[in-house]
């Protein structure tokens, strides 16, 4: 199965890759001469943190046969920081192989950077369990000119959570010019090595036989990929925890495959470090389960040179293989939502906001005729400002109830998400008060105009 594309995807060995004329990245050629022997490293600094940001824990190991003190020394962490110096920072593994749920997480990273796990709900309950499915509604089996695929095993309603899958591996998608690609390498190595290796990455596909360190033109043999970084670049997508950009595998969801209208979707909590899958509409038994790999709104053209070019597959999905009258005019729902959320800011902008209002029903009409609705959900709130700005309170107070719905009803709600839920709920008690008060005003209008005939 091949890993969902947010669009905002980075190779996760920065150092190793360079854009190329179609926009897809690819290994640069590796340096000319061999590096100098570097002189003998000084003490290992300090990495690891039970607070990543105050080292007080002891030097950390560079291999793992290394005799090891008492682990309350690398508390939170199971496992002894596994660090490879560099000049500003070194760059450790940092492992919790019990939790979360007897999952556990491997973090490559700086000691700095590196997420505490005691400051993520690793642990908490499902926040909404009465729409979790347990057990798993879904079976990997054989799909058709797919290979493997995920298929429902019984109907799901829509807005029902398919899958909770925490992260196994966090690598950090950016290294220093110091930190050679073996060391990387190996950094990948023991972060699986960890988590129970083979048990990591079983069943995940790979590319095989994949090589980097060639030329932009494709020249050169290159050098073959390490099992643990194939398998990261074929199945992780980037995620943001704390700021910093991140490459994140998640092993249940990386088997999800793609469709341009999938019938699921996904939310990624920074809280809990944990993706989860909704349905967007209802799932048949026997119906496979997709996801997008692509960003919401691309057109044929666009989702095909992106899927090639950084997936290497062409897309075989219902949309792409209808008829050239029906791709034609998705394509051209895709361009018109694209040229109206442009409009509808613009006229927001010069306060036209009857005009703009106007543009935004257009927007979402064609924004439900292409099915993009739950891959759009935050444009909601911009139609409930613009009718409060006309003075229109229930279609305000509409739109709103759906943007807390789509916040409040998919996906597990990081802090941010909780926030915004708490503050749509004020609107929303505020426009029903609005409406309640204009609505007795009125009331009370009528009532003097009948006393007055």
């Amino acid at each position: 199965m091949r890993p969902l594309n947010l669009t905002t995807l980075i190779p996760i060995l920065t150092l190793l890759s360079h854009p190329t004329s179609s926009g897809a990245t690819t290994p640069p050629s590796p340096s000319p001469s061999p590096s100098p022997s570097p002189p003998p490293p000084p003490p290992p600094p300090q990495c690891g943190p039970a607070t990543p940001k105050t080292p007080t824990h002891p030097q950390p190991t560079t291999s793992l046969a290394t005799s090891l003190p008492h682990p309350s020394a690398w508390h939170p962490w199971t496992h002894q920081p596994y660090c490879i110096p560099a000049s500003a920072s070194p760059w450790c593994v940092f492992t919790h192989a019990a939790s979360p749920r007897a999952h556990g997480v491997s973090i490559v990273s700086t000691p700095d950077d590196a997420p505490d796990p005691r400051n993520h709900a690793l642990d908490a309950p499902f926040f909404a369990p009465e729409k979790l499915l347990l057990p798993r509604p879904y079976a990997v089996r054989d799909v058709p000119g797919k290979g493997k695929g995920v298929v429902a095993t019984r109907r799901i309603a829509k807005g029902r959570v398919v899958l909770v899958d925490w992260v196994s591996v966090l690598a950090a998608v950016e290294y220093p010019g110091d930190v050679l690609r073996g060391e990387v390498q190996e950094l990948l190595r023991v972060a699986g090595e960890r988590l129970g290796g083979e048990r990591v990455v079983e069943g995940l596909a790979r590319q095989g036989n994949r090589r980097v360190g060639g030329d932009a033109d494709g020249e050169g043999e290159g050098v073959e990929m390490s099992e643990m970084e194939d398998v990261m670049l074929t199945n992780s997508f980037a995620v943001t925890v704390g700021g910093k950009e991140y490459m994140g595998l998640f092993a249940d969801l990386a088997r999800f495959n793609h469709a341009c209208k999938p019938n699921a979707f996904i939310n990624f909590s920074q809280k809990t470090l944990a993706m989860t899958i909704w349905s967007a509409r209802n799932i048949e038994v026997g119906e496979e389960i997709t996801i997008t790999y692509s960003a919401a709104g691309l057109t044929s053209e666009e989702r095909h040179e992106s899927l090639e070019n950084i997936w290497g597959f062409k897309c075989q999905c219902s949309l792409c293989t209808s008829e050239p009258a029906a791709l034609h005019a998705s394509d051209d729902r895709r361009r018109g939502i694209r040229t109206l959320q442009d409009k509808v800011i613009e006229l927001a902008q010069k306060g036209d906001f009857h005009e703009a209002v106007e543009a935004s029903e257009r927007l979402f009409t064609l924004v439900e005729q292409e099915g993009l609705t739950e891959q759009m959900g935050g444009m909601y709130e911009v139609p409930a400002r613009l009718y409060y700005h006309i003075g229109n309170l229930e279609k305000a107070l509409e739109y709103t109830l759906q943007a807390r719905h789509e916040i409040d009803g998919y996906g597990v709600p990081d802090e941010n998400g909780e926030e915004k839920i708490k503050m749509l709920k004020g609107v929303i008690a505020r426009l029903e008060q609005e409406i309640d008060e204009r609505g007795q005003g009125r009331a009370e209008r009528e009532r003097q105009g009948e006393d007055e005939r």
